[in-house]
């Protein structure tokens, strides 16, 4: 018999890191099964055999679960990278292979993250949209060598942009299969590296 989330109910003993790891692979798997509102805390701790109340103990609110799940997926490319080759073409090629990695292991996932064929619904999921490309801009961004420039409006706004292109860009291959994704690992290879090195250059004139 399942055990609802309230309820008493026989818990495997983890430590505090082990159970926060768990509900974050609970929580990844059901936001990659579900668009964002479609998933409730009630799921997330039900699947995770936990009480709700424990889950806010680690995570707060849907919300700053969602984003943890963000973060961690969003940081990942960048993890085995030594901080002396970030901002090197070797960086931002081992950062592009294991992001279209994840997308290709989560494709639905990936689709519901940027709401693809929908306008952002409330205000809510708009928001957190809005900081989920805040944290890819921010990886990018330390990727190609430009994090001390991260809290210059101009440089966000150009990596922001150039994000949108990417999220269209990856929506065509596992969305609508009109590109394949060695196209679209070609694009991203090719194109941000010419707009720093050119374009960016022009922005920044006064």
């Amino acid at each position: 018999m399942r055990v609802g989330p309230d309820a008493p109910a026989r818990r495997v003993r983890m430590s505090a890191e082990e159970r926060r790891g768990q509900i974050l692979r609970v929580a990844a798997r059901l936001f990659g099964e579900r668009p964002y509102s479609e998933v409730s805390i009630t799921d997330i701790a039900g699947e995770a055999g936990i009480a709700r109340g424990l889950l806010h103990h680690y995570f707060g609110s849907k919300r700053e679960l969602y984003l943890e799940v963000v973060r961690v997926a969003a940081t990942a490319p960048l993890g085995s990278e030594p901080p002396g080759s970030l901002g090197t073409e070797r960086a931002w090629t081992t950062a592009v292979d294991s992001f279209l990695a994840a997308i290709d292991k989560h494709p639905t996932r990936w689709l519901n993250s940027v709401n693809v064929g929908g306008a952002e619904r409330d205000d809510e999921v708009a928001a957190i949209l809005d900081e989920t490309r805040e944290i890819l801009a921010d990886q990018t961004m330390l990727a190609v060598g430009l994090a001390d420039r991260a809290d210059d409006p101009r440089v966000r706004a150009f990596i922001r942009a150039w994000g949108g292109f990417v999220q269209e860009l990856t929506a065509e291959w596992v969305g609508r299969g009109r590109i394949d994704r060695q196209g679209v690992r070609r694009t991203m290879l090719a194109t941000l590296p010419i707009l720093v090195e050119q374009v960016l250059p022009i922005i920044d004139e006064p």
